[in-house]
């Protein structure tokens, strides 16, 4: 069935565009954080060695050939909003400000909000934060994800290590999600257990049970109708 991308909890997984992506936070004003389920392919943070993301090769890519492709995806009508990344370095310093992206790389501060609900990948994978700024005698140390989930920092040239691209998309988008309803199984299990706890004007649990997975029946009914629907 579909529905709002506005309606998915955090971490619900989804496809879109070609790529398969995790909720991690909605936001006030109609905006959806999502993260690729895992690393696209690995590159540099920056082949220059830089680490201020508004300047790096990794940027360049991203909002560059790997986005023209996702939209392509999309049939060129697509959700992606354009963002402004907070670029503070992990040490507090706001030298480099901010820039407009549409596909980024998690900040560190995102990655923390929304740990409990990212996947470790099987490798390494960059964040957009530097450690700290050129201004501070570091221009080529960022921030990146171990396999087990925890932070390092490497020189912004080294090509090992993944990207795994984040966006914001229109919390509208209508996404495909996995059917929720009872199994048969399960309706009798909870009729049973209704029964145990509370009895009920029923003469016996076989009626009880009738009438409630008839009642299953209407909701599923409902649901299915509701869906196509809104195609």
């Amino acid at each position: 069935m579909k529905k709002a991308l506005k309606a998915a909890a955090r971490g619900t997984v989804f496809t879109y565009a070609g790529q398969r992506w995790i909720v991690l936070e909605h936001d006030a004003s109609g905006h959806t954080l999502c993260l690729t389920e895992n690393i696209v392919e690995s590159r540099a943070f920056d082949e220059d060695n830089r680490n201020n993301f508004a300047e790096a090769s990794s940027n360049r890519y991203l909002n560059g050939a790997f986005l023209d492709n996702l939209i392509e995806a999309t049939g060129g009508s697509h959700a992606f909003l354009i963002h402004e990344l907070d670029l503070t370095a992990d040490d507090g310093l706001k030298d480099y400000g901010t820039c407009n992206v549409t596909i980024f790389l998690l900040t560190v501060d995102q990655y923390r909000r929304n740990r409990d609900i990212i996947p470790n990948a099987d490798d390494w994978w960059w964040l957009s934060t530097a450690v700290s700024t050129a201004s501070n005698g570091y221009e080529h140390d960022a921030r990146y994800v171990l396999t087990d989930g925890t932070l390092d920092w490497s020189y912004a040239f080294f090509g090992g290590y993944g990207l795994r691209p984040a966006c914001y998309l229109d919390s509208e988008l209508l996404i495909s999600v996995p059917d929720e309803y009872i199994t048969a199984e399960q309706a009798g299990d909870i009729a049973k257990e209704l029964v145990s706890q509370y009895g009920g004007s029923y003469a016996t649990e076989a009626q009880f049970t009738a009438e409630l997975s008839f009642m299953l029946g209407k909701l599923r009914a409902t649901a299915e109708k509701g869906a196509d629907d809104g195609k």
